[in-house]
């Protein structure tokens, strides 16, 4: 079954328990008229409020908006009621508004037959199968030859796929054939004015998916905001930083290529949680479903989203407590939490956003809203995760971040009975790099490390970056002679890098030293990496450009 099929048959589902719901909504609206005992109807409001509040939210979600918008209007009058009801039980005005509020709960019913088509628009962000191929990877747009084959030799050394272009005109050709993943291009270029200029006259990016970065002689705010309105990622200034530029190049693909959103929806409300959560699965996101509020944590450890979507009002705890015991945990302060509720006292929001929470989305709420608040809050997470977790030059984490992977993997190794290696790996003669080509060339070396081990090593596998020239590398589920293999070949393909300063290239050699957890071993994490550096000592003396496996 589809994704939209799945859609329709949720919707359809809705449809066929309306009736129940409407029935026991009518049937608690007559307590509001007979007399039962005090304490029966506080019960029987509150029961019917609860009723209201989840119509509210979820009956716009359904393709029925109107139901959605009487039903909260109804909850309010209800409200309005049980206030005046605490005030004074005897006051005349009870009764006219009882009244007013029965004629109302009975025709709560007409509200359903307003039926709102489905939404189709909303279709998965991956990419078509017939859409075409992104490459190269990165284009580069300078009129200076000489400056821009230094910059592409420089790509090049990172492991980028890298191609020049002189006049804007060759590009644009070249652009209606194929489009790379990412776009560099210098502001001014000479006879043909500003590419910013050019880019706006020939709609050049009106289709276009290519990434933009901007280079710039000059430092110009007026510039800066018309590359942002074109969706600039970055602007560099000459002279350029090469580390750095090359940094947000590959920051620009990491993110075209993250992975799908990981989203955790707390809701009581069983059919609006699978019908957000087939919403979100079709914009390519991954979801779980929790009904037990209780489980949260558990779950949060289990899972790792990166955000949670919770309703606000449920049975058993409310959704700002809920936030409130999250937060209570080191490891979750950061994680985005989205409240989805009916609830549209601004008042209350308030309070609710102040136990924790991110933001709040009044329910219904529209799909594309939804689906648009949760991408961009995952998104700027990931960015602040990585500002604090990780290396600025290299995009490796950080010594304190690797070393809390590696006792966290361990831990899971240990307890499902799994192998785990740990490398650590040092260039050679680093020292020697910096003081003959200089630092700036020596971040390129680490930085070349750090690009290389990405695109060799498994994406499940862990990096960091350990100290100044030093690295460590978590490989999980794997044994000592996979991870040589593996290591070993990117020590060749490392050596065969060539870098270049002021017209001469040279290459650099690094050494590794690995070690392996097997299951039963009386070995901690910490002993774990001690083991890998004394295998890298034996390869460093024992003539470096070479694996060591750790012998005991």
């Amino acid at each position: 079954m589809s994704t939209n099929d799945q859609l329709l048959a949720l919707r359809q589902q809705y449809k066929q328990t309306l009736p129940a719901t409407l029935a026991r909504i009518g049937t608690l609206a007559e307590s509001l008229v007979e007399g039962v005992s005090p304490g029966d109807a506080t019960q029987d409001r509150n029961t019917l409020s609860e009723l209201l509040h989840k119509l509210a939210g979820s009956a716009g979600s359904f393709g029925l908006p109107a139901l959605s918008a009487q039903a909260s209007r109804l909850e309010k009058q209800l409200e309005q009621l049980e206030q005046l009801l605490a005030a004074d039980p005897q006051d005349e005005k009870d009764g006219l508004l009882v009244g007013r509020l029965m004629a109302d709960l009975r025709a709560l019913g007409n509200f359903a037959k307003t039926d709102r088509p489905p939404d189709a628009r909303y279709v998965s962000t991956a990419m078509n199968d017939g859409a075409q191929a992104l490459e190269p990877e990165v284009w580069l747009l300078e009129d200076d030859e000489l400056l821009g084959s230094s910059l592409v030799t420089h790509l090049e050394a990172f492991n980028f796929n890298a191609r020049l272009f002189t006049t804007f005109a060759s590009l644009a050709e070249a652009f209606t054939q194929e489009q790379p993943q990412v776009l560099v291009l210098d502001i001014l270029l000479g006879t043909e004015g500003r590419s910013l200029d050019r880019l706006r006259e020939t709609g050049l990016l009106k289709e276009a998916r290519s990434r933009l970065i901007f280079i710039s002689a000059r430092d110009d705010f007026s510039a800066r905001l018309q590359a942002a309105e074109l969706g600039a990622e970055g602007f560099f200034i000459k002279p350029l930083d090469i580390p750095r530029l090359v940094t947000r190049v590959e920051q620009v693909l990491t993110r075209l290529h993250a992975p799908a959103e990981r989203v955790l929806i707390v809701d009581d409300d069983e059919l609006l949680a699978q019908y957000y959560q087939e919403l979100l699965t079709r914009a390519g996101m991954q979801v779980e479903i929790l009904h037990d509020p209780a489980l949260t944590i558990e779950t949060l450890e289990r899972k790792l989203p990166d955000i949670v979507l919770m309703d606000l009002q449920m049975p058993e705890i409310s959704g700002q407590n809920l936030a409130a015991v999250i937060r209570q945990y080191d490891q979750w302060m950061g994680l985005p939490i989205v409240y989805l509720s009916a609830e549209h006292d601004a008042a209350q929001q308030l309070r609710a956003l102040n136990q924790g929470a991110d933001d709040f989305l009044t329910k219904p709420v529209d799909d594309a809203h939804l689906i648009t608040a949760v991408r961009s809050r995952v998104a700027r997470s990931r960015q602040l995760l990585e500002l604090m977790t990780k290396d600025s030059l290299t995009g490796l984490l950080k010594h304190a971040t690797i070393k809390e992977a590696l006792k966290r993997e361990w831990a899971m190794a240990r307890r499902k009975g799994e192998t785990l290696c740990v490398a650590m790996l040092d260039i050679d003669h680093f020292k020697q790099v910096n003081d003959r080509f200089g630092h700036a060339t020596g971040d390129e070396v680490i930085a070349s490390v750090a690009t290389l081990l990405r695109q060799r090593l498994r994406a499940t596998d862990i990096l960091g970056r350990y100290g100044g020239e030093e690295f460590a590398v978590v490989l999980a589920n794997c044994d000592a002679s996979a991870a040589a293999a593996v290591l070993d070949d990117f020590r060749m393909r490392f050596q065969e890098l060539q870098f270049s300063y002021e017209g001469e290239s040279f290459s650099v050699t690094i050494s590794i030293g690995v070690a392996e957890y097997r299951p039963g071993m009386e070995i901690d994490a910490d002993a774990l990496l001690v083991h890998a550096d004394k295998a890298l000592y034996q390869a460093k003396t024992s003539g470096r450009n070479r694996l060591q496996v750790y012998g005991g």
